[in-house]
C-alpha cells in the first residue's frame, strides 16, 4: 500500500496470477512490442549453453537454453515508454490495443530481463524494482534479453516459423494496409534458422457490409489451405481477438468444407473494445432490446452479417453451401430422425455426422437441465420427451436389424435370448430401454420383471418342480408381486432339432401354464399367459399346426407365425419363427418410423 492507501500490486504477484504460458507466447508479447515501436526489422536469437559436452557433439534438443534475445529497429524505450513501462496497466499506446501487462509476461516464464534500449539500461526482476539507468553509449536499436529460464524450453524451428506466420498473418495485413514492411530474423546461435516478412502473406480480398449505421470492412483469403480457418477482431489498427478464443455464444461455428481466414474491422469495433485489457469487446452475445437509440449491435447480429457475407463468398467461387447445407441436413435427418428438434442448418456444420454429433449434445444438455432444475421451461420439456419417444422407436428398428442379423449368422439361441431381455436381469436395472419383449407384442414393452430361479421357486413352487431345463425358458411379468401379477409371458427357446416337434413344445408349454395356474386357484382367478415358442418350421410342421387347429397369420417371411388359445389354463401359445418374429416387429415399427422421416403413411 502506498503513502495515499492505495493498494500497489507487486511484479511478484502480478506474475503470479498470470496463467501458465510457454515460450512462443513470450516471444508473440515481445514481437508485438516491437511492432507497436513501428519497427521494420526484427531479430530473435536462441542462445544456448553446453555444460561438460563439446558443443559439436551435441543434438539442438539436448542444448540446454540460455536466454532469448529479440532486437529491433523500433523507436525504443523513450522517456514516454520508460514511464509507462514502470507501470502496471498502463494506458499507453493503448489506441494500438496495448493492454499493459503484457512485460510481465516474460517474467512467467524467465527469471530475469535485461533490456538495451537508446542510452537506457532496464534490468527487470521478479522480486526487485525495475532498475532503470544511463549509459554513455547512444544505440539505434533496442535489445532484450529474456534470461535465466524456469523451465527447460526445447524449440522446434520448423513449428515456430509456422506459429508465428499464423500468429501474425492478421497483424501484418494490418501493417501492409499501412505500407509497413516487416522482416523477423530467426536465428539458432549465429546460424539463421528462416525468416519471416510480408511476401509470405497471401492476397486478401475483401467485402463491405453495414449493419444499422456502422460500416464493417470483412478482409478474407479463401480455401488457401495453407492458412488456419480463423476469424480475427479488430480495433485501433490491432488484433484484439480470434474467433477461436471469443466465448461459446459469441463465436462464429466455421465451416467444415473449406478455410476462410479473415479479419473484420469497423468503427463499432473500435469504439466498443475493452477499454482496460483491450482483448475483448463490450459487446453482448445477443440484442438486449430491439428498441436501441444507440444502435447496439450484438455478437448474434455480427455473425449472422458474417455467415451472410461467407456463404455468398463461398457461391462465388462455385460452392452453394446452403444447398450443400440441405442435403447433408436431410442425410443426418435419415440416419436419426429423432434428433429432428435439434437440427439447425445456421449451426454452420454442413457434414452430416458433425450435425449428428452437435444435435446430441444439444439434446444432452437439455435432457441435464430438466432432469437438475426445478424448470417451468415447458418448451423444452415437450422438445426434450418428444426426441425421446423418437429415439425409442429408432432404436428399435436398431433392435430388429441386429435380430436380422443374429439369424442370418445362425447365431446360438442364447445370443437371441440376450436380445429379448438379457438373462439373470436385476430388477432396479430395469427399464424400457432394456426390455424388448415388444418385439412381440407391443403390449409387453413395459414387462420388465424377470423371475430367477429362487423367485420361481416361491412364486410357481409347482412349476420349478416339474421345469425342464435343457432349453432356454424366461418367466416374465410385470411385478414380483404375486397378489399384483396378471400377466405372465413365457418364452422357450427351443434348439433347432428333428426331435422338437409342435406337439412336444406343445404339451410342454401347456403344463407350464397349468402349474403357474395351480398358484392362483385358492383366488378363485387365473392369470393371462402368453407363450411363445420358437422351432424349427417346415412344412411337415405347418401341416400339424393346422391339423391341430391353430390360426394361422401371413407374414412377409418365408413362413406365417401361428397360434391358438387354450381355455383351461387361460393361455395363448404362439409358434414363431425367428424370421418371421423380425418381419413383424419391423413392420409394426415401421409407421412410426414413416411418421418420424417426416413420410406419407
Amino acid at each position: 500500500m502506498n503513502d495515499k492507501g492505495r493498494v500497489v500490486a507487486t511484479i511478484e504477484s502480478i506474475v503470479e496470477d498470470l496463467p501458465e504460458i510457454d515460450y512462443k507466447q513470450v516471444l508473440y508479447e515481445a514481437i508485438t512490442n516491437s511492432l507497436q515501436a513501428n519497427a521494420k526489422d526484427i531479430t530473435i536469437k536462441f542462445i544456448y549453453e553446453i555444460l561438460n559436452f563439446k558443443k559439436e557433439d551435441i543434438a539442438d534438443d539436448k542444448k540446454v537454453l540460455k536466454y532469448i534475445q529479440v532486437e529491433d529497429n523500433g523507436e525504443g524505450f523513450t522517456d514516454k515508454n520508460i514511464s509507462a513501462f514502470k507501470e502496471y496497466k498502463t494506458k499507453n499506446k493503448i489506441h494500438l490495443g496495448c493492454k499493459g501487462v503484457g512485460r510481465f509476461l516474460y517474467l512467467k516464464l524467465f527469471e530475469k530481463v535485461e533490456i538495451l534500449s537508446l542510452n537506457k539500461i532496464i534490468d527487470f526482476e521478479i522480486n526487485k524494482d525495475i532498475n532503470i539507468k544511463e549509459q554513455n553509449k547512444h544505440i539505434k536499436k533496442t535489445i532484450v534479453k529474456l534470461l535465466k529460464p524456469k523451465k527447460r524450453i526445447i524449440v522446434n524451428f520448423d513449428d515456430l516459423e509456422k506459429n508465428l506466420q499464423d500468429h501474425f498473418i492478421a497483424y501484418f495485413k494490418l501493417l501492409i494496409n499501412e505500407n509497413k514492411n516487416v522482416n523477423i530474423n530467426v536465428f539458432c546461435e549465429n546460424t539463421k534458422k528462416f525468416e519471416i516478412d510480408n511476401s509470405y502473406l497471401p492476397n486478401f480480398s475483401k467485402k463491405e457490409f453495414k449493419i444499422k449505421k456502422h460500416n464493417f470492412v470483412l478482409s478474407y483469403v479463401f480455401n488457401n489451405k495453407k492458412f488456419n480457418n480463423e476469424g480475427y477482431y479488430c480495433a485501433g489498427k490491432r488484433v484484439v481477438v480470434k474467433n477461436s478464443e471469443l466465448d461459446q455464444n459469441k463465436k462464429l461455428k466455421l465451416f467444415k468444407q473449406f478455410n476462410i481466414l479473415y479479419l473484420l474491422e469497423s468503427d463499432y469495433l473500435d469504439n466498443n473494445v475493452k477499454s482496460d485489457t483491450r482483448d475483448d469487446f463490450t459487446i453482448y452475445p445477443k440484442r438486449k432490446s430491439n428498441d436501441d437509440l444507440f444502435s447496439s449491435i450484438s455478437w448474434e447480429e455480427i455473425n449472422e452479417h458474417l455467415k451472410n457475407n461467407i456463404l455468398e463468398i463461398a457461391k462465388e467461387n462455385g460452392m452453394d453451401l446452403e444447398e450443400l447445407a440441405k442435403k447433408n441436413l436431410k442425410t443426418a435427418f435419415e440416419k436419426a430422425p429423432y434428433l429432428g428438434p435439434y437440427f439447425d442448418i445456421d449451426d454452420f456444420i454442413f457434414d452430416e455426422e458433425e450435425l449428428i454429433k452437435y444435435a446430441k449434445q444439444k439434446l444432452e444438455q437439455d435432457k441435464n437441465y430438466i432432469r437438475t432444475e426445478n424448470t417451468t421451461d415447458y418448451h423444452k420439456l415437450a422438445k426434450v420427451t418428444q426426441s425421446e419417444l423418437a429415439e425409442y422407436v429408432f432404436d428399435r428398428e436398431k433392435i430388429i436389424n441386429k435380430l436380422k442379423k443374429l439369424v442370418e449368422d445362425n447365431e446360438i439361441e442364447r445370443e437371441i435370448h440376450n436380445l429379448f431381455m438379457k438373462q439373470k436381469t436385476e430388477d432396479e436395472k430395469s427399464d424400457y430401454r432394456t426390455n424388448h419383449l415388444w418385439l412381440f407384442d407391443d403390449r409387453f414393452m413395459t414387462y420388465d420383471k424377470v423371475f430367477s430361479d429362487k423367485q420361481i421357486k416361491e412364486i410357481f413352487p409347482k412349476l420349478s418342480e416339474n421345469l425342464n431345463r435343457p432349453d432356454l425358458l424366461s418367466i416374465i411379468s410385470n411385478t414380483y408381486n404375486k397378489n399384483m401379477i396378471t400377466d405372465v409371458v413365457v418364452i422357450e427357446l427351443k434348439r433347432a432339432s428333428q426331435n422338437i416337434t409342435p406337439a412336444g413344445a406343445e404339451e410342454q408349454l401347456l403344463d407350464y401354464a397349468s402349474y403357474i395356474n395351480e398358484n392362483f386357484d385358492q383366488d378363485d382367478r387365473k392369470v393371462r399367459i402368453w407363450c411363445y415358442a420358437f422351432i424349427k418350421f417346415n412344412p411337415d410342421s405347418e401341416r400339424k399346426f393346422k391339423n391341430k387347429g391353430y390360426n394361422r397369420v401371413f407374414t412377409q417371411s418365408d413362413y406365417p407365425s401361428y397360434y391358438k388359445y387354450f381355455d383351461e389354463v387361460n393361455a395363448i401359445i404362439n409358434f414363431i419363427d425367428y424370421k418371421t418374429l423380425s418381419y413383424d416387429a419391423e413392420l409394426r415399427n415401421k409407421t412410426f418410423l414413416k411418421i418420424l422421416k417426416g413420410n406419407n403413411i
